[in-house]
């Protein structure tokens, strides 16, 4: 039905709701006899078609029928059943029933929509059969087409219409009161029949097609849609049914790509075809196109991004590879197939026999016992190519083949002892393949059969294993049957004669294997599983030499690599080389530290050299990673950057095994973190950076807060504990404690203990002794309490933590600007908390920094000891040496004082920052604020009753102080003659009662108590000075 017939009946059906009869076919005068009456219900009944519609129509006008209107609502929602899903046929019955509504109006109408809206209650038993529910879909299909026409006529139009909603299915009395369109309604109920199993689809790609329309703006549709929001809400519903639908499409690709390669999986662990996995495979692949379809429609009709469902081979499972568009491309020798073109064309070019079998075919006359004794004997002795390809030829037009014949092939290949014809014969089974797959299947059974025999025990049949690998090469056999007896080869080397077995396999077909598209990914596979065989330990050296010699036969080494010349080292690379990672131990650190600093240090090849031999312990020996820390350590005197670096790589490379997570690289990793606490150990690094590289190592991969902080994650598993060993292994090797490491140190223990029980229990045996060890030494040495259990290492962790966070770091008891009167005033009080509070961070720094400036120095005095040491014995046998050490020294005294330059640079700047106008404010406010407070605290204490007391001060100066300089410093004047001692001017206050009078004093210098005074502002003045130094320079540093 076309808009324009849609848009006339949608007028005439809208004014029939009115109550005005439009009917234009009804007659002046009906007839109301039996006979008319019931013989239009009859023919209501049998359904309406196009051929009926023009009889319906006119008896619709001729007849009466208002007797009989229940009886016709219940026959034409019958007819409606009964409607083809042909456009046509429900056309034909649009028009009969918009005829009806013309005529009986709402009488009709309201009751035949309640009996036809309950055709879309799906039933909710799950139990029925496939078919049954194929019949529901496409009644529903009809249904929905039929509604879909008479709502967009305008016949059924709302739910307002319907008498009593106690007659509506379920699910639209439920949502009477969402006042959503009918046809909304309708669809919302019908896309979720039966969805998983893709039955909806069809009514969604049928309606999509036969009504875009509805989902289009601007058209003849907006005429006389019934609800103008409907086709938004369309556009929402199938937007979402489309985006379900393409989940549900990837779920099933995803489900039916696992069953077949764990079909495949199954057939190599078994050797044998199964039916394994087919079954749920067979029902889901329907499922998957019917999703398929609808989604790539779907994802057309609304310009929807679909996602990959293209049928393409999971080249994983070793299916066909499409071949690449450069069709002269050469692959590397270590990537071809065959070795030249001669043997690919022996094992992929095969004559065309099929004329000669055809006429062979219709020649049905018996051959002679003479031609086939005779073809057997030129069969013995083919040697080439070409002669077994003419007996391929001679076997079908001489009309050889028969029963007797083809048993004695089974026979004469079977019991043939020459090997080196095995190839010719191989390609005859294979050229005559087509013809004979009964004598194929027999003969891959035989050498089935025969290579399953030598898996298990001592005897070996070469023949046998050649005839297999070239019936491979010939596409022969299925992939299963191939890699079920490499699997069980590999699985099994430690029976006699297995690595033997495979070994001649591998020459055969271990490049083949590698290198063919359709057998790459499974040969890839068995070699990771040999590779990972050879890491047992119970596996002798005999054996593991055999299986690198197999990866060598898969892997050949290509010849460039062969030929290539390795780089040869210089003298002095190769001292070096050997003087650490070989002689390390048999010097002394002095001796070797001599050895390093006469090295060619300007020669970025030396220097490279030892850079790559300072940041690899792992080429050590373990136990000389201690003397080499020492060896670097002593080294960062004279080689500061070069040092540095080295310590920035080692710190890159434990980070990068936490990213990798390499288990080849497991002891590289020990090595490493040995190394870098042995480094601290020496005091290259401070005890934070140390700690933190332990968090670093134990908090990896995970991301989680409070109960989460060690959740289970792929990068950290509870069953891997060798992030355990790491930081046990560190903790065990820790022996230089500083007052920072003291402090610190509990709570990580304490953490580090709770991540232990994290991990599955019971823990490794080995892994237990390091931990009982490791904490045993901190339990001596601080007192540390293992916990028994998880609960109770969190609640320690957690108080712990409570109480450090509780603890208020020590005040400094400097403060700026010391006063000699006290203040008693609150709001002083609270500024001085406030101060105290802003500076406690700063001040707790200062004497972490102080105590490691401490300890740097201590350890600097050692070295020098050391040095000095060093220096006395080389007196006595090397003086040439010893001037160019003390040339070398100078120099580094000169960098020194450059340092020192430099650093006094950085000071003066931070100085003339810290005097810039907005700082200069800052202070004068603060000044102001001080002496407000002052006067207040004065001003209280005036109706005290004091003793009258003379309270000399400092004279400030009755201006504003404009810097802590001023304040800190008494000013002071000399003599008129200037020969004289300076004067010191002080304020005399003398309060009597409520008054207070003040006059200046100026006494001299040298008498004690102006003496005291002074001397106590100089200290106080040289100690702030002094921290101020200490923080730049570890701020700049």
């Amino acid at each position: 039905m076309d808009d324009e017939q849609r848009l006339k009946l949608s007028e005439l059906n809208a004014r029939a709701w009115t109550g005005e009869e439009v009917f234009c076919l009804k007659q002046a005068k009906l007839d109301s006899s039996i006979k008319r009456n019931t013989g239009f219900i009859k023919k209501l009944k049998l359904g309406i078609t196009k051929d009926s519609k023009t009889l319906l129509l006119k008896d619709l006008g001729e007849v009466s029928l208002g007797k009989y209107l229940s009886e016709i609502i219940n026959t034409a929602d019958e007819g409606l059943q009964n409607v083809s899903n042909k456009s046509d046929d429900v056309a034909a019955a649009v028009e009969v029933i918009s005829g009806l509504h013309q005529r009986f109006n709402a009488q009709f109408t309201c009751g035949l929509l309640e009996l036809f809206l309950n055709h879309f209650a799906y039933p909710q038993d799950d139990s029925i059969s496939d078919k049954e529910a194929i019949a529901n879909v496409n009644k529903l299909k009809t249904n929905l087409k039929v509604f879909t026409e008479l709502y967009l006529v305008g016949v059924f139009t709302s739910l307002d219409n319907v008498t009593s909603k106690e007659g509506l299915p379920a699910f639209l009395r439920k949502r009477t009161i969402r006042k959503e369109p009918l046809l909304f309604s309708i669809l919302k109920e019908i896309l979720t029949y039966k969805f998983n199993l893709g039955y909806s689809a069809a009514i969604a790609s049928s309606f999509v097609k036969k009504y875009p329309q509805l989902f289009e703006d601007d058209n003849i549709a907006d005429e006389y849609l019934y609800d103008k929001d409907l086709k938004n809400l369309l556009r929402t519903l199938f937007r979402k049914y489309t985006e379900a639908v393409f989940i549900k499409a990837v779920q099933l690709k995803k489900k039916s790509t696992k069953l077949i390669k764990e079909h495949q999986k199954c057939q190599i662990r078994t050797g044998k075809e199964t039916d394994d996995f087919l079954d749920e495979y067979n029902s889901i692949v329907p499922q998957y196109e019917k999703f398929k379809s609808v989604a790539l429609l779907l994802a057309d009709f609304f310009k929807l991004e679909a996602p990959e469902l293209n049928d393409e081979v999971d080249t994983k499972e070793g299916e066909e590879i499409k071949p690449s568009l450069i069709t002269n491309a050469v692959p590397p020798p270590g990537q071809k197939v065959w070795e030249n073109e001669e043997v690919r064309k022996f094992y992929e070019v095969l004559p065309n026999i099929d004329d000669v079998h055809d006429q062979s075919s219709e020649n049905n006359s018996d051959s002679s016992n003479e031609k086939v004794n005779t073809f057997f004997k030129d069969l013995e002795e083919a040697e080439s190519k070409e002669a077994i390809d003419t007996l391929s030829v001679a076997y079908w037009s001489q009309n050889l083949d028969n029963k007797a014949t083809r048993k004695r092939l089974i026979k004469f290949f079977v019991e043939s002892k020459d090997w080196s014809k095995v190839r010719i014969y191989a390609r005859f089974f294979s050229t005559n393949s087509k013809y004979f797959p009964e004598l194929i299947e027999e003969f891959v059974t035989y050498i089935d059969t025969g290579f399953r025999s030598q898996l298990h025990s001592s005897k070996i049949n070469v023949k046998n294993i050649i005839f297999f690998s070239e019936m491979v090469k010939f596409m022969q056999l299925p992939v299963y049957m191939i890699f079920h007896k490499i699997r069980t080869l590999i699985i099994n080397l430690q029976v006699p004669n297995n690595i033997e077995i495979l070994t001649v396999v591998f020459e055969h077909l271990g490049i083949f294997l590698i290198n063919k598209p359709e057998y790459k990914p499974h040969m890839e596979k068995m070699m990771g599983l040999l590779k990972e065989k050879k890491r047992d330990r119970q596996l002798n050296m005999n054996l593991k030499g055999a299986m690198d010699n197999l990866i060598t036969l898969v892997y050949p080494p290509s010849i460039k690599s062969l030929n290539a010349s390795t780089r040869e080292l210089l003298p002095e690379q190769q001292f070096y080389h050997i003087l650490i990672r070989r002689e390390l131990q048999y010097f002394e650190a002095k001796r070797v530290i001599k050895l390093l600093r006469k090295a060619h240090w300007k020669d970025k090849e030396i220097t490279d050299t030892l850079f790559d031999i300072f940041v690899k312990p792992e080429e050590l020996s373990y136990q000389n990673i201690a003397l080499l820390a020492r060896v670097l350590s002593e080294l960062y005197k004279y080689q500061r950057n070069f040092v540095i670096d080295c310590v920035d790589e080692l710190f890159e490379k434990v980070e990068r095994g936490l990213e990798v997570n390499d288990f080849s690289r497991s002891m590289h990793r020990v090595a490493e973190v040995r190394y870098l606490t042995e480094i601290y150990n020496f005091g290259l690094i401070k005890p934070d950076i140390l700690l933190d590289v332990m968090y670093m190592i134990m908090k990896h991969g995970h991301d989680g807060k409070g109960s989460y902080l060690f959740c289970p994650n792929e990068i950290d598993n509870v069953d891997n504990y060798f992030k355990v060993q790491l930081i046990a292994t560190m903790l065990l090797n820790l022996r230089r404690t500083t007052s920072t490491l003291k402090k610190k140190l509990p709570l990580f223990l304490r953490f580090f203990e709770y991540y232990t029980f994290t991990k599955e229990q019971p823990l490794p045996q080995e892994t237990q002794f390091r931990l009982k060890t490791t904490f045993q030494k901190f339990s001596d040495q601080d007192g540390f309490e293992t916990s028994e259990s998880l609960q109770e290492s969190a609640t320690k962790l957690t108080s712990m933590v409570k109480t450090l966070s509780n603890v208020n770091s020590p005040t400094s008891e400097m403060t700026a600007n010391n006063n000699a009167n006290e203040v008693s005033s609150e709001d002083e009080s609270d500024r001085d908390r406030e101060q105290e509070d802003e500076y406690e961070d700063e001040f707790s720094a200062v004497e972490d920094t102080i105590e490691e400036a401490e300890e740097d120095e201590e350890f600097d005095d050692q070295s020098e000891e050391a040095d000095g040491n060093e220096s006395d014995e080389e007196e006595e046998t090397e003086d040439e040496n010893e001037e160019n050490d003390e040339v070398e020294d100078d120099s580094y005294k000169d960098v020194m004082v450059d340092r020192d330059i430099e650093q006094k640079r950085m000071y003066d700047e931070y100085q003339a920052k810290m005097k810039d106008e907005k700082e200069r404010k800052m202070e004068e406010d603060l000044e102001k604020q001080l002496r407000k407070i002052m006067q207040d605290s004065m001003d209280s204490r005036k109706d005290q009753k004091v003793v009258t007391a003379k309270i000399p001060y400092i004279d400030q100066g009755k201006t504003s102080i404009s810097s802590k300089t001023a304040v800190s410093e008494p000013r002071t004047s000399a003599n008129d003659n200037g020969n004289g001692p300076k004067k010191v001017a002080f304020t005399f206050l003398n309060k009597s009662g409520r008054k207070t009078q003040s006059r200046t004093l100026r006494l001299p210098s040298n008498v004690d108590f102006v003496s005291g005074v002074l001397e106590e502002e100089e200290r106080l003045k040289h100690e702030r000075e002094k921290i101020k130094n200490i923080v730049l320079q570890r701020t700049f540093d």
